[in-house]
């Protein structure tokens, strides 16, 4: 079970993006129980007991996550960005984004050396990040990422604690 957790966990599915993750669920269930897919997206799922129970048990679970999408390539290879679903500045000062396609960048801000005043201690606002894939011009960064492109945080599974 917590193999089948981890490769699920492991899956990127930016809000309205899910395929892949609805794709691995499907690939699991088919043939155990009766699943159909509504109009939103959602899989739904039933599975029949050997005998007729007195309790049901639901489980229910986002196949999402916020993300971001490329909005905008700069001159200098840089990728303007907007976040898909909640997310606070201060949660993506410095994280690694892993896009689609699978081209990692991570998401800076002006340097310390180039900053004024208040500038040095407040944090910025969102429109002033961007993600740096490394790219050195915008020729480059779109052989990589073009806008529309949609990324999500690059994280590890991590089983902590004694939960076996």
């Amino acid at each position: 079970m917590f193999e089948t957790i981890r490769e699920l966990s492991l899956l990127n599915g930016t809000s309205g993006r899910e395929d892949k993750i609805r794709e691995y669920i499907i690939s699991k269930i088919d043939g155990k129980c009766e699943w159909h897919i509504d109009a939103l997206g959602n899989i739904i799922a039933f599975k029949k007991g050997r005998k007729p129970a007195s309790h049901k048990v639901m489980l229910d679970a986002h196949m999402d996550e916020v993300g971001v999408i490329a909005t905008f390539i700069n001159s200098d290879g840089t990728i303007r960005f907007s976040s898909v679903g909640g997310i606070n500045t201060k949660v993506l000062l410095a994280r690694q984004i892993v896009f689609d396609n699978g081209t990692v960048g991570v998401v800076g801000i002006k340097p310390i050396h180039l900053s004024k005043g208040e500038e040095r201690t407040k944090i910025p606002s969102k429109d002033s990040l961007y993600i740096d894939i490394g790219a050195a011009s915008k020729e480059e960064a779109e052989k990589y990422v073009r806008p529309g492109d949609t990324g999500v945080f690059l994280s590890d599974y991590v089983e902590f604690g004694d939960n076996k």
